[in-house]
């Protein structure tokens, strides 16, 4: 019984978040324009019901996912079986990668955590175009336009997702109402921990696009407080060139903090 989430769940939930008030929250751009980018930022409240936001109408934009979409694709790769659970292990091939964490053998929580494009381009190839197609349209997930290849559609292909989208999709991740079973989301949740506190669990997953016409930096997830999620969020800008890859958490940290959702951070 617990496979899907009834019609009449799924419906109840669509109308409750098209409800949710968007409120302009500009003073938070600061935290953007200090680190010298300009980006959108997505706080959903669900015990208020309300989007906080920052830059509404790019929160509305689509954008190249990156490697959040390994969320999605580790979900239908765990519905369909290109991933048989969380203990197969995908083998390096010995080649030269990227970074020195993907020239190892992969499961899905460190394929997850170092963000392996290799072993999720694998995922991609084992689950297809059709089931890949079918999945994405099953959960609504952005545009999903596939056009570009099975394993770089996400990456440099059509693929297209707005912060507001992405919040609401782990929205119903996190609250186990995404239309597959509960394994496949606990699964994916778990992989997705990034900090376990006696106050707070912080879920995310970050992505990063090099596209010359359209870079996009993504930092997505959310905060759970005494078992159950108490803000979602998503960020995105267009970065400065060579800007580090930490200063995407500098930021929404410092949104989240001010928003009172995470604790201040370290001065």
């Amino acid at each position: 019984m617990d496979r899907f989430v009834s019609p009449l769940v799924a419906l109840l939930t669509s109308f409750s978040s098209a409800a949710a008030d968007v409120v302009a929250r500009p003073q938070w751009e600061k935290h953007l324009e200090e680190r010298g980018v300009r980006g959108t930022f997505v706080l959903l409240e669900p015990a208020n019901d309300r989007y906080l936001v920052v830059n509404e109408s790019r929160a509305k934009q689509g954008f190249i996912p990156a490697s959040t979409f390994k969320i999605p694709n580790a979900l239908i790769g765990l519905e369909v079986g290109s991933i048989c659970d969380e203990k197969e292990v995908f083998r390096w091939d010995g080649k030269p990668k990227l970074h020195a964490e993907w020239e190892r053998d992969q499961t899905l929580a460190t394929g997850m955590k170092y963000s392996c494009v290799w072993m999720f381009q694998e995922v991609a190839r084992r689950t297809g175009k059709e089931r890949m197609k079918e999945w994405l349209t099953r959960l609504e997930y952005g545009n999903q336009d596939m056009r570009g290849g099975i394993d770089l559609f996400w990456l440099q292909g059509s693929l297209r997702i707005s912060a507001m989208q992405q919040v609401d999709f782990l929205r119903r991740l996190a609250e186990g109402e995404l239309p597959m079973t509960q394994r496949s989301q606990r699964l994916v949740r778990e992989v997705l921990i990034l900090e376990k506190t006696s106050s707070y669990t912080l879920y995310g997953k970050t992505g990063t696009s090099g596209q010359i016409n359209n870079p996009v930096a993504w930092w997505v997830g959310w905060i759970e407080r005494k078992g159950k999620p108490s803000a979602y969020f998503a960020m995105n800008y267009m970065p400065r060139p060579k800007m580090a890859y930490e200063e995407r958490f500098a930021i929404a940290r410092a949104i989240l903090a001010e928003a009172g959702a995470l604790p201040l951070p370290p001065s």
